[in-house]
């Protein structure tokens, strides 16, 4: 049986899958630290502000993962890019999964959690003041970043970078959606042979309902995510 890497994208369900995963691979699990890999950029780069620094931090997330896998840890979860380079390196050994989400609807939960959670007076305390800003656009193209390098604030071919993380999402053995739960956890079943038991974790309060307006402007600017998501239904409806 393959060990799993888990791409765990933010908001689209990952931590009650990942947790549960870890629990079946329960001798051979981890998860990328992220105030270890927090450490090691702020030690290294006392200067990074902003999307730099979290790209940064991200450069670091890989690493992290690949020196996981080479110790031979056999289930890895954790907010970490899609490295093609190390998917081809660890074919054998490794199933890479991920779960994603409509992408306004991953958006909306992504801005929301983090004024929960990491509340800021640099953020705009309203969805429709934050809009406007350039952490909005990162936010909403999350997909864009996990898969094909960059978010739309830092591609210098954004048609490219979309057809990049479009094909490595085809590389990819198993796809979730997480309107379907159900099926991606029949899913992960049959990936790793074995009982995946049924948790829930980071459970969001309901939030109001989003504006027609507001929502037209989200769609915008989720439009690069909202092609990779399209581009995925084929492999998320197997």
């Amino acid at each position: 049986m393959k060990g799993i890497a888990y791409i765990h994208v933010p908001k689209c369900g990952g931590s009650s899958f990942g947790a549960a995963l870890r629990l079946r691979y329960i001798y051979s699990q981890a998860t990328i630290d992220l105030a270890q890999s927090g450490a090691a950029v702020a030690a290294l780069h006392p200067n990074a502000k902003g999307e730099n620094r979290i790209i940064a931090d991200y450069d670091q997330r890989r690493r992290d993962l690949a020196r996981l896998m080479d110790r031979g840890v056999r289930c890895i979860s954790g907010h970490v890019q899609y490295d093609a380079g190390l998917h081809a390196r660890a074919d054998r050994e490794y199933a890479f999964v991920t779960l994603l989400r409509d992408p306004v609807e991953r958006f909306v939960s992504h801005y929301h959690y983090l004024q929960r959670r990491h509340p800021s007076s640099a953020r705009p305390d309203t969805l429709e003041r934050f809009l406007g800003t350039k952490d909005a656009a990162r936010i909403a193209s999350q997909y864009l970043f996990y898969f094909g390098g960059h978010s739309q604030n830092h591609s210098r071919d954004l048609s490219r970078s979309i057809r990049k993380a479009q094909s490595a999402l085809t590389r990819f053995d198993l796809v979730g959606d997480l309107s379907n739960p159900g099926k991606f956890a029949q899913n992960l079943r049959r990936l790793t042979g074995g009982p995946l038991p049924w948790l829930h974790r980071n459970r969001a309060p309901v939030t109001a309902s989003v504006p027609p307006a507001l929502r037209q402007q989200i769609t915008a600017l989720c439009a690069p995510d909202i092609a990779i998501y399209q581009s995925a239904q084929g492999q998320m409806a197997a």
